[in-house]
């Protein structure tokens, strides 16, 4: 299976999340380690907060953290995620 660009960030960024435990990681972070224009992978995140695979939080503290542990998040969910949104 080859996936896109954007589903490549978009496991990319979920891989970090699960990495990070509880914590939330700032958007910042991840459009570092990805090497991702900021407002693109913005989209990305918000395909995954939709569809329950990723939470947000706003303000000077925020970021985002997995919705459900990453043993629960399948390939198939984030492909999903990513044409439905």
């Amino acid at each position: 299976m080859q996936l896109s660009e954007r589903g490549g960030y978009a496991v990319r960024a979920l891989i970090e999340l699960a990495a990070s435990g509880d914590a939330i990681v700032p958007a910042e972070q991840l459009t570092a380690e990805q090497s991702v224009p900021g407002r693109y992978l913005e989209a990305v995140m918000t395909s995954l907060r939709r569809a329950g695979l990723a939470l947000s939080q706003r303000g000077p503290d925020g970021g985002f953290s997995l919705a459900r542990p990453a043993s629960e998040i399948s390939l198939a969910e984030i492909v999903t995620a990513l044409s439905t949104f």
